[in-house]
């Protein structure tokens, strides 16, 4: 038997409008090679500045995942040559990192957590792109200087799974906090995994580092081939190389790319032209001011304060977006559970037709926690207020007006029900007189043709009391 051990080294693209070092512009899609400049070209004689914005939210993600924040972080060149790096080296840091020390709890299942330890958090900029077209090779600089944020973990996760979960988490972590969109697609979340395995017992085994991994479920996909590709060469008594692999899709196996670097290779120096970040009291207030109620600790009270299901907590936390619309409207309608499965169903469902964001729909959080109360209090019922969801997206105005408009408010009391039971008695004399006589199967036709003729307002209650009364 064999213990597996994972660690993840995950960058994320800062939310910033502009790069780390200069103030050329951030943003995805462009033309290639519009976004640049000679400072992130690296042109002889020109000075980084530090972005303000992206060492705060730096700042921002270390106390989330409760390091210990640097009281002066330095940063350092990073030596090594590639045609998307201009420069030949990368601001980066090393020695005295944003964060340092934290951790994270991550839910594995249904009330079980495991913590994983975060070895550091550090602020770099990105490299280029390259682009393989047939027998070239192409550059885009856009990406070069984005504002980079590497989170590395300890070797605390024992598998793929583990890794997989831990990764839609952090993602999840990153957008609650606004400091990145974390798109995958992108690129502005990207994951290398370190996998070493040994004989249970053994401690670290040899590392092997995994690249190339654009989804969670490939990060997974990789551990599992890498845990079955390094157990059998123990099994074989073969030598595990320390080595970087890249993730093949395409074959879903890991292919050898180059032999592992390790930090003195980079040749790590101080970065001269930029100064060390000290933060002030004032920096690190407004940096404790941006902390929010992260995923699982959210989740956990939306259950206990609203009575939610485990899956209707994991559902409405699942951004910050949804578990504010959700909190919102329950508090407007005094309705947890209801609200929180109009919004697993229906809601969605016309989303989906619709083809809209919750954002921006029609639907705000005030008209969804009206069309609730209308149905909890009896006003409306069930089949309405699914037709009134519908108005509501096709017409964009708020139930009440809608119900009023379109009369639909529910009929409740006997007066207002008694014309029309007297009405379909007469039209459907013959099946009164076969349920009178005892063929009580034929009561749901006369509850149906009631609920017709009321255009379903009729509180169906209301209805088989009455007609038990005049059946008698």
């Amino acid at each position: 038997m064999y213990d597996t051990f994972v660690g993840l080294e995950i960058h994320i693209h800062l939310l910033t409008k502009s790069k780390v070092f200069c103030s050329c512009k951030a943003h995805y899609g462009d033309e290639p090679n519009t976004n640049v400049c000679p400072v992130c070209l690296g042109y002889p004689g020109v000075l980084p500045v530090l972005n303000e914005e992206a060492i705060k939210l730096a700042y921002v993600v270390a106390q989330s995942l409760n390091c210990r924040l640097s009281p002066r972080t330095l940063f350092e060149r990073k030596n090594y040559f590639y045609p998307d790096l201009p420069k030949n080296y990368q601001i980066s840091q090393f020695s005295d990192p944003v964060g340092e020390n934290g951790f994270i709890d991550v839910p594995l299942a249904e009330g079980v957590t495991k913590r994983i330890r975060i070895h550091d958090v550090h602020l770099e900029e990105d490299a280029g792109k390259m682009i393989h077209a047939g027998d070239m090779s192409l550059c885009d600089y856009n990406r070069t200087g984005y504002p980079l944020l590497e989170i590395v973990t300890e070797p605390d996760l024992s598998g793929g799974e583990e890794a997989e979960k831990f990764l839609q988490y952090f993602q999840r972590l990153v957008r609650y906090l606004h400091v990145s969109d974390g798109n995958m697609e992108e690129g502005s979340l990207r994951c290398d995994a370190n996998i070493s395995i040994n004989k249970t017992g053994g401690g670290l085994g040899t590392k092997v580092e995994v690249k190339n991994l654009n989804s969670s479920r490939f990060v997974r996909k990789a551990l599992e081939f890498e845990f079955k590709r390094q157990s059998a060469q123990f099994e074989a008594g073969t030598r595990i190389v320390q080595e970087t692999r890249l993730w093949n899709e395409n074959r879903d196996v890991t292919e050898s790319m180059r032999s592992k670097e390790s930090s003195h290779d980079y040749r790590y120096f101080p970065e001269p032209d930029l100064p060390p970040f000290v933060p002030s009291a004032d920096f690190l207030r407004l940096v404790d001011s941006l902390q929010v109620e992260l995923p699982l600790a959210r989740r956990e009270r939306l259950k206990t304060t609203w009575g939610l299901s485990a899956e209707q907590a994991d559902f409405v936390s699942e951004s910050k977006t949804l578990a504010d619309y959700f909190e919102t409207t329950a508090k407007a309608s005094g309705q947890g559970a209801s609200v929180a499965n109009w919004l697993m169903g229906d809601v969605q469902k016309e989303l989906k037709h619709f083809d809209l964001t919750l954002e921006a729909s029609p639907l705000s959080s005030a008209r969804l926690a009206q069309l609730v109360t209308l149905l909890e209090s009896g006003r409306i019922h069930i089949k309405i207020a699914k037709q009134l969801l519908i108005a509501v997206f096709e017409e964009n105005k708020d139930p009440e007006t809608l119900v009023k408009e379109k009369g639909w408010e529910a009929i409740t009391t006997e007066s207002q029900l008694q014309p029309i039971l007297e009405k379909v008695f007469t039209e459907h004399s013959g099946v009164v007189e076969a349920i009178r006589a005892g063929d009580q199967r034929q009561k749901g036709f006369l509850v149906g043709q009631v609920m017709q003729a009321t255009g379903g307002r009729a509180a169906p209650a209301l209805v088989n009391q009455l007609l038990a009364k005049a059946l008698g």
